[in-house]
């Protein structure tokens, strides 16, 4: 991952010897001006060099008895990108990005993440269909040195998903955020096949014809360390240079035949308009949540962050070629507008590569042609939805959905299980957001500009929601999602815009799936159940509650940790002295015969 071969550069700043004031003035500006020809340089060094493209290691894990185990660690470290140079950066098991899992479905599957850093993190299993308590979301924190076991049976069929953290900062800058932590390299891509991708004839020989391109883009102090906040008008950590599976100026030697790519654009905040520098077509395959039904001829692939796509690319003319991937940013800014004009960059306008194909000599038994039949997918009629419901985006200040910004101590939607649900994103704002939804996944049914693309009508889990733009004409995205299992009264699922460090300033809500036959939380308000609140809530030692009408039943209430156990307990007191309980998420239950009502409640 060097991105210059067999050269040393030394970096250094002039100092002379002068007596007089003048001189050293004249040094301090000779010396700034060194600086930024050094910094001039040292972009031109690394657009320059190509490096052979990084693979992560396929980790299929272990079996321990019938439970495929996989042993995940997260780590500070720093990596080399550039000769002789090294970045800080952290990882799952190295120094920057994680190893790509391979999982079947119906697996049961056990992951042991261990936090082997100095600060409080998540993992979170991107796409993947698992119980709430298991999603790895902002509540479930793992404490330094700690090790969160997460267990689950595989019900997702094959595609491209990933794993990164989701820890809530306490401000959006903040380097233990999501945002900071990805940024700094955690995140991972995770693989799922099952019986139907068994029995196709698809490219899937890891490494060779189907290949992870982990699309990011950084910018690069003089240093070589990371510069994170270079658009001081944006929130967020835009970069101004393109780094594939954590390689700068990224080729990959490969063969002329048909190439698998599973892309996953894992940036912070950039859209790419992905094609190749010739201008050819390639198949679309899949998208975030599954294989679609008949491959797509595209010659233009946009992915915001976090949305996933699997292309295949016929090279078997183009033996000792050289074909680019590139963005085609300057053509997407006049078909769709990611970004208000005054907060476009160089790789908003233009049009850059992504990486390169060194096309070489095909394998010995290469894929000639793929199937045109990959799925069945039954689309839902949005006249059998059981409900619907209006999300509105605001840029504010604050960043906020449905007017309220992430509020860690609050549930915001309660879903019946079992049901259907049309969701309408509306977006107020100069930004377009890819909006994340947790949990199973779901389809597109209508977008503000224009018919759904054939692409767009599989199996998603992240929509790019248009801008606002012009002013007063509000982007739009309907969508239609099934709520068929993993109800759970205590924890949540999220929903959130993926530009990270946009859910990190509040752009985040949290929904529960509820059972109305057996939970004791109410779908709709009773009149009988009395308002209750928590103060403070993040909380150190003591906390009071009050009610707004006057409770003449006797109640009690509990606080209960993560496993349902209960930590402390108290009848008709009005506070609670919780400094002995240790940090982490609680729930706090209050009982009577006529109602019961059930609050989050952290404790720092």
């Amino acid at each position: 991952m060097n991105c210059i071969n067999n050269k040393k550069t030394k970096w250094f700043i002039v100092k002379f010897k002068h007596p007089n004031m003048q001189n050293k003035l004249l040094i301090k500006e000779m010396n700034r001006i060194l600086l930024l020809l050094l910094l001039f340089s040292f972009h031109y060094i690394c657009l320059k060099g190509q490096n052979a493209l990084f693979i992560p290691p396929l980790d299929t894990g272990y079996w321990n008895g019938n439970v495929r185990t996989f042993d995940l660690n997260m780590q500070d470290d720093s990596t080399e990108f550039i000769s002789g140079i090294y970045t800080q950066t952290a990882g799952y098991n190295g120094s920057f990005l994680g190893p790509t899992l391979y999982i079947k479905k119906h697996d049961s599957v056990v992951l042991n993440v261990t936090n082997g850093m100095d600060e409080v993190t998540t993992t979170h299993w991107h796409g993947l269909h698992v119980p709430a308590i298991m999603d790895g979301g902002p509540m479930i924190k793992i404490m330094p040195g700690n090790t969160w076991v997460a267990s689950f049976k595989m019900m997702n069929q094959a595609s491209t998903f990933w794993y990164h953290p989701h820890h809530k900062p306490t401000f959006w800058q903040d380097s233990d955020g999501t945002g900071g932590q990805i940024f700094r390299g955690l995140a991972g891509m995770l693989i799922v096949e099952d019986e139907n991708t068994d029995s196709l004839s698809l490219p899937c020989t890891y490494g060779i014809d189907e290949i992870p391109l982990i699309i990011q883009d950084r910018s690069f102090g003089i240093n070589g360390e990371f510069l994170e906040f270079i658009n001081p008008l944006f929130i967020g950590r835009p970069g101004d240079t393109i780094l594939v599976n954590g390689t700068l100026n990224a080729e990959l030697q490969t063969h002329a035949q048909m190439i698998r790519l599973r892309i996953l654009n894992a940036s912070n905040t950039r859209t790419y308009y992905f094609g190749f520098d010739d201008n050819r077509s390639f198949m679309q395959i899949g998208s975030d949540g599954g294989l679609l039904e008949q491959p797509i001829s595209l010659d233009r692939l946009r992915l915001s962050p976090a949305e996933r796509a699997e292309i295949v690319v016929d090279f078997s003319s183009d033996q000792g070629q050289i074909i680019n991937l590139m963005s085609y940013a300057g053509e997407l800014r006049n078909i769709l507008l990611v970004y208000a004009p005054a907060l476009l960059d160089k790789l908003d306008t233009t049009n850059y590569k992504i990486m390169s194909f060194n096309v070489g000599a095909p394998t010995s038994s290469p894929v000639t042609s793929i199937s045109q039949n990959l799925n069945t997918i039954t689309l839902y009629n949005e006249l059998d939805a059981d409900t619907s419901r209006t999300f509105v985006l605001d840029n504010g200040p604050p960043m906020t959905i449905n007017g309220v910004s992430m509020d860690m101590a609050v549930i915001n939607e309660i879903i019946p299980l079992g049901n259907l649900e049309v969701w309408t994103i509306n977006n107020s704002s100069g930004t377009s957001h890819p909006f994340h939804i947790h949990g199973e996944p779901f389809q597109v049914l209508a977008r503000s500009d224009g018919p759904v693309p054939e692409n767009e009508k599989g199996w998603k889990d992240v929509v790019l929601v248009p801008l606002t733009w012009p002013p007063g004409n509000d982007g739009w995205v309907k969508i239609i999602k099934p709520f068929n299992d993993f109800a759970d009264s205590t924890y949540v699922f999220m929903y959130h815009c993926h530009i990270l460090e946009h859910e990190d300033a509040g752009m985040m809500g949290s929904y529960i799936v509820v059972d109305s036959s057996s939970s004791p939380l109410s779908l709709t308000k009773k009149t009988n159940t009395p308002y209750f609140s928590i103060f403070p809530n993040p909380a150190t030692n003591i906390i009071r509650f009050s009610f707004l009408d006057k409770i003449s039943d006797d109640y009690i209430i509990e606080i209960k940790n993560h496993l349902g156990q209960v930590a402390k307990q108290s009848t008709k007191e009005l506070s609670l002295d919780v400094s002995e309980l240790s940090t982490g998420i609680y729930f706090i239950s209050v009982q009577s015969n006529n109602f019961t009502i059930t609050k989050k409640l952290i404790i720092h």
